[in-house]
C-alpha cells in the first residue's frame, strides 16, 4: 500500500471477537467453493433481500436495474461453524469474495485446505493487532445531517476552498444551490482523526458521523490513526465560512479505516474490498479513495506493471462490483510518475475505476503523476485534477496545510461528482463519468498522461441536461 499523498507546508463485514492467538499467527484469506444457498441451514433468500441490504442500497439498485443475486447473498453461516470447530477465528468476512480472513498458524492450514467447501488459502498479513473486535453498527442515516452555513459563493466566503472550486468550474453549481445535498459519500483511508470539529463535517460531536469502520485494528472508531484521510477529507466536506469550505459540504460521510500503518501486505487490499461490501449494504453513491498498491513489505506479494490489467486485485474486482451494483468509485491514479515504477497503481487499473491524475499550476501533468495505459491497454488516468500545492485542513481542525498528490486530486473530482449526482438525480452511474470525459479538456484526444484532461463541472452538467452551451 502507498498513501498517495506528498505533504509540503504546514499551512464491516462483522468480525468475531479474536482469541489468545498463537505465536507465529497469521491473516490469511480463505475462499469458499460456493455459498450451498439451497441447504437446509441457509438463512437467507435472494427475494427477501431487505435482510441483507439497507432500504437505500436496493434503492439505488432499482435506479440502475440491478438485480440481486447470488453474489450479493452473505457467506454460508455453516462454513463458518467448521472453521470454529478447528479452533480458528474469523477476522473479517467477505460475501463478494465469498469468504473469511481467518488468524491462524501455517500449521493450522492443512486441516483448512483438506475442508471439502474450502477453494483457495493463501496468507495476507502478519497477524499485528489483539484487539477487542466489534460487530460494525448500520449507517444511522437517521442521525441529522451537518448544518451548512447559507454563505454567498465567492471567494471571501469560500476563503482557501475557492481555488479548488473554480478551477473545476464547480462555483457555477454551487450558486444553483447543488452542493452535494443528499449524496452519501464513503471515504477509505489510513484514519481520520478530529474529524468532529465543525470545520470538517459541520457535526458537533464525533457521534454524529451516519458510520465510522475500523477494518485495520477492528475497535470501535476509525476516527483516529493516521492525519492523512482528515486531510483528504477536508477539501470535500470541510465548511468554516471565511477559512475553508469544502467542494461538497451538504453530503454526507461514511469513514473507512482501511490502511495499516504498520506495514504494507495484501490484507490491505482485502479490507478495501470488504469496506466497499459494506459501502454498498449502506447505501453509498460515491467512494473516494485516495490510496495505491504497488510494492509491500512483504517483496514476495509486489505486482508487476504486467499484473495491471483490472483482474489480479480483489480491489480492482470490488471496484467493478461496486460499479455495477451503481456507485462510482474515484481513486488516485498514483505518485509514481517520477520513480522507476512510473505507471499507476492498483486499484485504479480497475476498469470501472474512475482514475485520476494530478495538473501542476499550468494544467500539465505534475511530474510525480502516474502514467498509464493499463497493461491491457485500456486509458489511465480517466482524467486529471489539480495536485500541486492544494489548500486542505489540518487534521486538527486548526489550520491549513497545503499538499502535493494524486491524493489531493482525487478528493476534488469526488467532491464535485457529488454535486453533479445531486443536480442531475435521475442520471446513472455511467451517465454521470461520460459527461465527465466528454466535457473534459481532452475529450477529443485523451491521452497516458492526463487522460481526457481537466473536467469541466458546469459543461458536464450542461452535457447530461443537454443544455446548449
Amino acid at each position: 500500500m502507498r498513501i498517495v499523498l506528498l505533504f509540503l507546508l504546514p499551512l464491516l463485514a462483522s468480525v468475531s471477537l479474536p482469541g489468545q492467538a498463537a505465536a507465529g499467527s497469521g491473516l490469511y484469506f480463505v475462499g469458499f467453493t460456493d455459498k450451498n444457498v439451497d441447504g437446509v441451514d441457509y438463512p437467507f433468500q435472494l427475494d427477501q433481500p431487505e435482510d441483507f441490504l439497507s432500504p437505500r442500497a436496493l434503492a439505488r439498485r432499482d435506479k440502475h436495474g440491478t438485480p440481486i443475486e447470488k453474489l450479493d447473498l452473505p457467506i454460508n453461516p455453516a462454513y463458518e461453524r467448521q472453521l470454529h470447530d478447528l479452533g480458528l477465528s474469523i477476522w473479517l468476512r467477505s460475501k463478494w469474495m465469498n469468504g473469511v480472513v481467518i488468524v491462524a498458524t501455517p500449521e493450522q492450514l492443512g486441516p483448512v485446505d483438506d475442508l471439502p467447501f474450502v477453494d483457495t488459502t493463501y496468507y495476507a498479513a502478519p497477524l499485528q493487532y489483539e484487539r477487542g473486535a466489534r460487530l460494525p453498527l448500520p449507517a444511522q442515516l437517521d442521525r441529522p445531517a451537518p448544518q451548512v452555513a447559507s454563505v454567498p459563493v465567492a471567494e471571501k466566503f469560500y476563503g482557501f476552498g475557492w481555488k479548488n472550486l473554480q478551477h473545476l468550474q464547480g462555483d457555477s453549481l454551487h450558486r444553483m444551490g447543488f452542493r452535494g445535498a443528499g449524496v452519501l459519500v464513503a471515504v477509505f483511508d489510513g484514519g481520520f482523526p478530529d474529524v468532529g470539529y465543525k470545520d470538517f463535517l459541520g457535526y458537533d460531536q464525533e457521534a454524529a458521523v451516519p458510520a465510522n469502520y475500523d477494518l485495520v485494528e477492528q475497535d470501535s472508531t476509525a476516527l483516529d490513526g493516521s492525519t492523512h484521510g482528515a486531510t483528504v477529507l477536508s477539501t470535500m466536506a470541510a465548511q468554516h465560512p471565511f477559512f475553508f469550505i469544502g467542494l461538497a459540504p451538504e453530503a454526507r460521510y461514511i469513514l473507512f479505516k482501511t490502511e495499516n500503518s504498520r506495514g504494507e501486505h495484501r490484507m490491505e487490499e482485502l479490507n478495501y474490498a470488504i469496506a466497499l461490501e459494506l459501502a454498498d449494504s449502506a447505501g453509498v453513491d460515491l467512494v473516494n479513495s485516495s490510496l495505491g498498491y504497488t510494492t509491500f513489505t512483504d517483496s514476495t506479494m509486489n505486482y508487476a506493471y504486467e499484473d495491471l490489467d483490472g483482474r489480479q486485485s480483489p480491489a480492482s474486482v470490488a471496484i467493478d462490483r461496486a460499479f455495477a451494483r451503481g456507485m462510482i468509485v474515484v481513486t488516485s491514479a498514483g505518485n509514481n510518475g517520477a520513480d522507476p515504477w512510473l505507471h499507476i497503481g492498483i486499484p485504479a487499473d480497475a476498469d470501472k475505476a474512475f482514475s485520476i491524475g494530478a495538473l501542476d499550476d499550468t494544467d500539465e501533468r505534475a511530474y510525480f503523476s502516474s502514467l498509464g495505459p493499463t497493461a491491457d491497454g485500456r486509458t489511465k488516468p480517466d482524467v486529471s485534477a489539480p495536485g500541486v500545492l492544494i489548500a486542505a485542513v489540518a487534521s486538527n481542525g486548526q489550520g491549513l496545510t497545503a499538499a502535493n498528490g494524486t491524493s489531493l486530486s482525487a478528493p476534488l473530482i469526488t467532491g464535485m461528482t457529488a454535486c453533479l449526482l445531486q443536480a442531475v438525480p435521475d442520471a446513472t452511474n455511467q451517465e454521470i463519468l461520460d459527461a465527465i470525459r466528454a466535457t473534459a479538456s481532452q475529450s477529443a484526444a485523451p491521452d497516458t498522461a492526463t487522460g481526457y484532461g481537466l473536467p469541466n463541472f458546469m459543461a458536464a452538467y450542461r452535457y447530461l441536461r443537454q443544455d446548449p452551451e
